[in-house]
């Protein structure tokens, strides 16, 4: 076994850091472009890298109720059951999304009752 390789896991996770980083990188910029503040777009980035990571490999780990699924193939019937969330990249999206924009939040409006007292 060649050590140099990647495994397509890895791939997998990079490709996923990429799309969140995106998702991260818009949200951060089209904050700054509507209030006119100036932020760090690398929270933001980060943030919606680790949302979609997590939301994929949680959603995909974490224990779901059993859904069995039937159907007939030929002369045969198939059943599959998962014990699992069937759409993690709905859960990894949502949290790529969620977690810069309350970030964003906490930064515009929370933040500042802090600095005035």
């Amino acid at each position: 076994m060649d050590p140099t390789t990647s495994s397509p896991d890895i791939t997998v996770y990079f490709l996923e850091a990429v799309v969140g980083i995106a998702i991260g990188a818009i949200i951060g910029l089209l904050t700054m472009l509507v209030t006119k503040r100036p932020g760090l777009i690398l929270i933001d980035a980060l943030l919606g890298a680790a949302g979609f990571i997590g939301g994929a490999v949680l959603s995909a780990r974490v224990p779901w109720q059993m859904n069995t699924v039937t159907r007939k193939v030929g002369d045969a019937i198939v059943s599959t059951t998962t014990r699992h969330y069937q759409h993690p990249y709905r859960a990894a999206l949502l949290l790529a999304v969620l977690l810069p924009v309350l970030w964003e939040v906490v930064r515009l409006k929370v933040l500042p009752l802090f600095r005035k007292s």
